[in-house]
């Protein structure tokens, strides 16, 4: 096993450092980025790069803009540390004019600015339009397009793909059954509502509500009243729609710790045993010694449905 992290700076220089002390990569379902913390051994002094790489045996794992990093002399030896995130967090730094922009694409959203080394899902359809709201962030706008589109929630697959539509591939990542460290079982209620109350043009509340069945079976009582959704004034029930399963992300989760990693990213089908499941999360950690990788599967609306 070769960890590999690969320092890139803004005169077309690299540095590349092999010594791995530790690492997290972090991938998450509803995380518009990749986040990943790393300190390494040096030979030398190294500055503040612009960009990293990180590696497993060739294998790109991550690709990102660096947030913080250091280089300290600890002990006769130079330490690298640094945080960085993937080019897609870029997504929620980025507006697009408010109002109403009409039959929209995903390609015509992301060429509204150059992003670099960001890809994404093509040949994705044509919607009738997207309601920018007032200060607003670019992946919001790219939710409300994917929940248009076809219902469903975007995701960032390695290194900075893009996704719109589910996986469609039926060969599972089989896990190692002998390998599984821990297993186990929760889920998140905390931002579940029970029913959301949406005004209608004139102003007059409770005109369309929805409640969440889910909610209600757990006896938990959170209204949510709203003006007129501009982004769904041809089909107001959507935005009803859209809130309650917003609400239900997470309700159901499993996860899985196994020692070494197999390769597999956001929503591919992943099997232990004889259960198998799309993932939803994946927490990578581990040095020059070995991997450990923390998948959990969501089960709820946007997640293995």
């Amino acid at each position: 096993m070769t960890l590999r992290c690969i320092l890139n700076y803004p005169d077309q220089t690299s540095v590349a450092l092999t010594k791995c002390l530790r690492f997290t990569l972090l991938r998450e379902r509803y995380l518009p980025f990749a986040q990943l913390s790393v300190q390494f051994a040096a030979e030398a002094q190294v500055q503040m790069p612009c960009e990293i790489i990180l590696e497993l045996d060739g294998t790109r794992l991550h690709q990102g803009l660096v947030l913080k990093a250091s280089c300290t002399r600890e002990k006769g030896q130079w330490i690298f540390r640094s945080s960085s995130r993937s080019y897609t967090a870029v997504l929620t730094k980025n507006q697009l004019v408010p109002g109403i922009h009409s039959n929209v694409s995903l390609q015509s959203l992301m060429e509204t600015y150059h992003l670099p080394n960001i890809t994404y899902d093509s040949g994705t359809g044509t919607i009738n339009y997207i309601y920018v709201k007032e200060n607003a962030a670019m992946w919001d706008t790219v939710i409300a397009y994917n929940y248009k589109l076809c219902g469903g929630f975007p995701y960032i697959r390695v290194p900075n793909m893009l996704c719109m539509m589910p996986q469609a591939g039926t060969t599972p990542v089989v896990l190692p059954a002998d390998q599984v460290i821990a297993a186990g079982c929760g889920g998140d209620c905390s931002e579940m509502l029970s029913r959301v109350d949406m005004a209608n043009a004139a102003g007059e509340y409770g005109a369309f509500t929805l409640s969440n069945p889910e909610a209600v079976s757990r006896n938990i009582v959170r209204v949510r009243q709203i003006t007129l959704d501009k982004q769904y004034l041809y089909a107001p029930e959507d935005a009803l729609r859209f809130r309650i399963a917003l609400s239900n992300r997470k309700m159901r989760t499993e996860t899985v710790i196994y020692a070494g990693y197999c390769g597999e990213d956001i929503e591919d089908l992943v099997q232990i045993g004889t259960q198998s499941a799309r993932v939803s999360r994946i927490l990578l950690s581990g040095d020059m010694n070995g991997l450990r990788t923390e998948d959990s599967f969501y089960f709820d609306p946007f997640c293995n449905t």
